[in-house]
């Protein structure tokens, strides 16, 4: 959880007259505006989660595709169609 926290750092809060904006760490503003501070630090943490779940199912597909071109001696282009293919169908 600490790496969480860690990476809120990266989006800030900016007043917006009123309002507040929130903005992530490529320096672009989100979409929302938030009434209140405490309403903008609620959605960095919500981004702050989804960041996570995104950076590790990438790391779980980077395995996965891995593991396909070890098992099957192929390409990780290939591989990676497949694993891709894959995981559409599984639904």
């Amino acid at each position: 959880m600490e790496e969480l926290a860690d990476m809120s750092n990266d989006y800030r809060i900016e007043p917006a007259g009123t309002a507040f904006i929130v903005i992530d760490p490529a320096g672009e503003q989100l979409v929302d505006t938030y009434p209140t501070e405490a309403a903008a630090k609620h959605d960095i943490e919500r981004c702050v989660k989804e960041d996570a779940m995104y950076e590790t199912a990438k790391q779980l597909v980077d395995t996965a595709i891995k593991a396909h071109m070890q098992m099957f001696g192929i390409d990780r282009e290939t591989s990676r169609y497949w694993v891709c293919s894959a995981a559409e169908a599984s639904d």
